[in-house]
């Protein structure tokens, strides 16, 4: 495997891709950003400038043509994720982009149907896979203090009221693949596949709401996956709890604290596995903490080693499934089975 950085050409130079994305490349040796490319030509010279690029473009064709590329990262609305995903991919190129792939899961199935007949390595931004307290929540379930999961929570409340917000698309499918993702990919990631939901919604004044949603997961646990639109700040926080007598819970990806059983009775902290703390980073969306550094990593490394690394563009297919599943079993008010993607 080669220790050369990867070459990257970004595609995107929004808010978004400039402040969780573009930051990252300056603290990762393993990328090499190429070059940029957006279609307002001041933001493609802006970031080009600002982050390191050594070309920019406004025509992505241009770019593919013109650049020795080893990877694209992709960033902006659906729509441009689906039209540019599929160039890049026709082109041959590893391809990474920020979730969702498409605003449909039919076009998000046919991306990752095309990367797998290419065998292409694919990665989607999911970024809370990546961040280290999750990665030390999934580890410490999987430790005899901890057990056999029998439950987990998975909570994500944002202040927003999202649920009507377009009328082109079936309604609260723009909240279920924007920020009920999180939640549900969390939840996949930590538990297994979710094979069943029932759900239900509240809905309030201005389109605020509310979702309490039971999971049933392959592994044989259960859960609940607790969504909502009516608070006054983000929170994102995940419970479990396995047969050993233990209890998990991380809030806001910064705070995690592991109760083990006592055989003295009560909940102490057990010899080398003590509480966890993580501090939150200056730059939340853009540093460690939320996963962006972790997951660019995390495709370098994949590009280098010819393997992939989760999740990949076919767990956002199953991610946006379980989130259509949600939506099917608010309308019919009856549990519904997930389809696999």
């Amino acid at each position: 495997m080669s220790d050369e950085p990867v070459r990257i050409g970004f595609v995107g130079c929004g808010r978004q891709a400039s402040a969780s994305w573009y930051p990252n490349f300056a603290t990762l040796p393993e990328l090499d950003l190429r070059a940029c490319c957006d279609l307002q030509a001041s933001l493609a010279e802006r970031n080009a400038r600002f982050f390191g690029a050594k070309r920019w473009y406004t025509n992505l064709a241009d770019m593919l043509e013109k650049e020795d590329l080893e990877a694209a990262m992709v960033v902006g609305p659906p729509d441009m994720h689906f039209a540019c995903g599929k160039q890049v991919l026709a082109a041959g190129l590893p391809l990474m982009m920020e979730k969702p792939p498409a605003r449909l899961t039919a076009h998000a199935r046919e991306l990752a149907d095309m990367a797998e007949a290419r065998g292409l390595i694919t990665q989607i931004g999911h970024n809370m896979r990546h961040a280290p307290g999750v990665r030390k929540f999934r580890a410490l379930m999987a430790t005899p203090a901890f057990g056999k999961l029998l439950f987990l929570e998975s909570r994500y409340f944002m202040p927003s009221p999202m649920w009507s917000e377009r009328a082109d698309c079936r309604e609260g499918w723009q909240y279920m693949i924007f920020q009920a993702t999180h939640a549900v990919d969390l939840a996949r990631f930590l538990a297994g596949e979710i094979t069943r939901v029932y759900a239900d919604l509240s809905v309030g004044q201005s389109g605020r709401f509310a979702i309490a949603c039971t999971a049933h997961f392959d592994s044989g646990a259960t859960g609940v996956i607790t969504l909502a639109g009516c608070t006054p700040n983000w929170t994102c926080k995940i419970e479990a709890t396995g047969d050993a007598r233990a209890h998990l819970r991380l809030v806001n990806l910064h705070t995690l604290d592991f109760e083990p059983h006592s055989p003295e009775g009560g909940y102490q902290p057990s010899p080398g596995i003590p509480s966890q703390s993580y501090s939150p980073a200056v730059r939340d969306n853009a540093e460690k903490r939320g996963g962006y550094w972790g997951q660019m990593q995390a495709f370098a490394r994949a590009v280098r080693k010819g393997e992939a690394d989760s999740p990949t563009l076919r767990d956002a297919c199953q991610a946006m499934g379980v989130c259509e599943a949600i939506c099917n079993s608010i309308e019919r008010k009856a549990a519904v089975d997930v389809e696999h993607a």
